[in-house]
């Protein structure tokens, strides 16, 4: 005869096979908090999320353990799960042999649909499926109500938008960047010009590329807004960019334009209120 036996905890429930829980960086963070009771969750990456310039999980996050990549804390919470981004797995590939827990490397989303991909595998990894086809269900319905309201109000011909950093830098083909743009019916200019992820660009370029827009990321307690908009609005061989010309180099916070998480939604939300300038 076969048993099949089910775990239940105290008060009848079944029990989740995770339940010390820790993450590493800061996306796991914001999408942990979206699919897990808090009292599954042992850590979080660090005191970057409760950085209002970076982190949407501020006020939430300040309740939990930091491991700030300190394997004492680490061991210390006893995890049975650690999560944590591909472009930190140099760093992590010993930390089961270390803490005896599961070690979760995923693929750092480079689109929304590779977003709410890896929101549906980690739901399906801590056993919370429905909530994480809830989050996405709420990408979805919010996108399409987004994209219905520029079809509605905006008749123009597409926007050629240039994402450039105070470091010089700029996001092409394969980047979050490229992919909200494309969905709230843009065009990356540096996409458009066949240069792909992240590199840095010259002044040269940009007047090459003549934007209609200019999508400045900010951090505004690291950020001279107005130091960093005499670079656009001073310089006289900029001043014929279509961008610079017409007064639309906009500054946006990073955690408006930068999550992998389901914040994405927002950054994308965000990105189309600078573009189109709706008001409400």
């Amino acid at each position: 005869m076969l048993f099949s036996f089910t775990i239940v905890n105290a008060k009848g429930a079944q029990a989740k096979k995770y339940n010390h829980i820790v993450s590493l960086n800061l996306s796991t963070d914001e999408m942990l908090l979206g699919l897990v009771s808090e009292n599954r969750i042992a850590g979080l990456s660090g005191k970057i999320n409760e950085d209002k310039e970076i982190s949407n999980i501020v006020n939430r996050a300040k309740k939990f353990t930091k491991v700030e990549a300190n394997e004492e804390v680490l061991i210390s919470l006893e995890p049975d799960l650690i999560i944590t981004a591909d472009w930190l797995s140099k760093k992590t590939n010993h930390l089961s042999e270390l803490t005896g827990a599961k070690v979760y490397i995923y693929k750092t989303a480079n689109s929304y649909e590779e977003q709410k991909k890896l929101i549906r595998d980690l739901a399906i990894l801590v056993e919370e499926k429905e909530n994480g086809e809830k989050l996405i269900a709420n990408m979805d319905n919010r996108l399409k109500a987004l994209q219905n309201k520029i079809a509605k109000k905006y008749k123009g011909p597409k926007p050629r938008i240039l994402m450039y950093t105070t470091f010089g830098s700029t996001s092409g083909k394969n980047t979050t960047f490229d992919d909200m743009v494309r969905l709230i019916n843009g065009i990356n200019v540096i996409s458009e010009a066949g240069i792909n992820k992240y590199q840095d660009i010259s002044k040269e370029k940009i007047i090459e590329l003549n934007p209609d827009i200019i999508i400045v990321p900010i951090a505004k307690k690291y950020d001279n807004v107005a130091k960093v908009s005499k670079l656009f609005f001073e310089d006289p061989s900029l001043k014929n960019v279509k961008a610079v010309k017409n007064k639309k180099v906009y500054f946006v916070q990073y955690k408006d334009i930068s999550a992998t998480s389901q914040y994405m939604i927002d950054n994308i939300e965000n990105l189309a209120k600078v573009v189109y300038q709706f008001k409400e």
